[in-house]
């Protein structure tokens, strides 16, 4: 019996064929929005119940903000996007922040407090509240694979938007874009 020959080149297209279906299927599977970096609103679902603490020790849940729209935004000093937008979050919290509306500022950070305060102080925050989440559960009870990572959270505790990186939050476009997905959540 005779095998007849395939040339590597031949391999190397099928890989990169079988590697491409993969990547396509993956693709299609996950939430458009994660992968776009757009306010492109999934479906409004709930989501996952995790704890993470403040300051203090005192823990947490997003159901502590019911009855409030939260723009819940994942990040970590580490990271120069996160860093980078960490004032217009500050701002929009100064500008929206109130009895309807939190920007909760969710740091992934391991040493907690520690690594949070020194930089809160050194870039000037004064109306965000500081959320820590040391055991970093919120990234995999989320599904988020980059950061900064920010979610829309309506008053019912669902998802309504997700934006994968950085944004300047306080933005009048990207004020507008916010009021506009809560109004239409409210109206449902």
């Amino acid at each position: 019996m005779r095998f007849a020959q395939v040339s590597r080149a031949t391999v190397a297209v099928a890989c990169a064929a079988v590697a491409g279906a993969v990547v396509g299927g993956l693709l299609l599977a996950s939430p458009l929005a994660q992968w776009q970096g757009t306010s492109n609103e999934p479906a409004s679902t709930e989501l996952a119940v995790f704890a993470f603490e403040t300051a203090d020790g005192r823990e947490l849940t997003l159901k502590t903000f019911s009855d409030k729209a939260v723009l819940l935004n994942l990040w970590a000093t580490w990271c120069p996007p996160c860093r980078k937008e960490m004032p217009s979050l500050d701002r929009l919290q100064s500008l929206k922040g109130g009895a309807d509306f939190e920007v909760v500022a969710l740091s992934i950070d391991k040493a907690g407090s520690q690594q949070v305060q020194p930089f809160f102080e050194e870039i000037g925050i004064k109306r965000l509240e500081m959320y820590l989440d040391q055991p970093g559960v919120s990234m995999q009870a989320l599904k988020i694979v980059g950061l900064p990572t920010t979610l829309l959270v309506g008053k019912d505790g669902r998802e309504l938007a997700r934006w994968v990186g950085p944004k300047e939050w306080d933005d009048p476009e990207t004020v507008k874009e916010i009021e506009a997905l809560l109004a239409r959540s409210e109206g449902d």
